[in-house]
């Protein structure tokens, strides 16, 4: 299993970050522990390992919303671990 921290190319903005949030993927053999909403975005939309659901596109649009003052952080990691149980991925928090 590979353990490492999403380190997200875009500009880190501490005011965006919420609770470390781990997911294990047990098909790709990754684990990752994302941190922020911008690590959420990155995480859903490059490396997510289905891109259907509800809960999916509502944690893409709540980073988003996150991004630009919308949504909270504390939102964007709910969502984001809705969308993980949807993908039947193993939650750490």
């Amino acid at each position: 299993m590979v353990v490492r921290r999403m380190h997200c190319a875009l500009k880190s903005n501490s005011s965006r970050q919420f609770g470390p949030v781990g997911l294990a993927m047990h098909e790709t053999g990754r684990y990752i522990v994302l941190h922020s909403v911008e690590e959420a975005a990155e995480e859903l939309l490059k490396h997510w390992p289905t891109d259907d659901g509800e809960a999916y596109f509502e944690a893409i649009k709540t980073c988003f919303d996150g991004m630009h003052g919308k949504a909270t952080p504390e939102q964007v990691r709910r969502a984001l671990i809705r969308a993980a149980i949807e993908a039947n991925i193993m939650v750490v928090s």
